[in-house]
């Protein structure tokens, strides 16, 4: 099932993955033997704002500023064929929703992984957030959301997954 996913909750991992595939990039290069490995740790700390993004509980098209921090790994073997990496991006965000003019703000957490050598690969991702706004008559409203998603393959087709799932929950009030 294909779901357009909301940066809101994904910031982090697109560029957590990014960062993480990019810092995996000069293992190539890298002085060593086999038997070792190089492990870079990138950490970052901030305020975006992503546009073209999807409310969950409505739908509609929302622009959320997320002010937040991240910690991204790689470790790999400079001769070998193996690397792996994780990230973790937590923080705030909000957004106006259009419909009803409301600010949402709340928590956001996200989580990946990815383990790659010659005969399997591997990515992990979890995220959850908590939003609210209250209305004119003191009403608050909640999104809230957790979202599991994992996908593996192996060295027989590794364009056809062996295992892959993605479960989301959200629930609006």
């Amino acid at each position: 099932m294909e779901r357009r996913m909301g940066r809101i909750v994904v910031a982090g991992a697109a560029a957590g993955l990014s960062a993480v595939a990019f810092q995996a990039v000069p293992a190539l290069a890298a002085a060593g033997g086999t038997g070792h490995t190089v492990t870079q740790t990138v950490t970052q700390h901030g305020t975006w704002t992503e546009t073209g993004d999807t409310d969950f509980c409505t739908g509609e098209t929302i622009s959320p500023t997320i002010t937040g921090n991240s910690v991204m790994h790689v470790t790999w073997f400079p001769a070998g064929d193996e690397v792996w990496g994780t990230f973790t991006t937590e923080g705030t965000g909000s957004f106006v929703q259009p419909s009803t003019g409301l600010t949402y703000s709340g928590r956001v957490t996200v989580w990946g992984n990815f383990n790659v050598n010659e005969k399997n690969s591997n990515d992990t991702f979890t995220a959850t957030f908590t939003l609210s706004a209250v209305d004119a008559n003191g009403v608050t409203h909640l999104e809230v959301g957790h979202e599991v998603a994992h996908v593996a393959f192996n060295a027989v087709d590794p364009l056809d997954p062996v295992v892959s799932f993605d479960k989301m929950s959200v629930t609006c009030s």
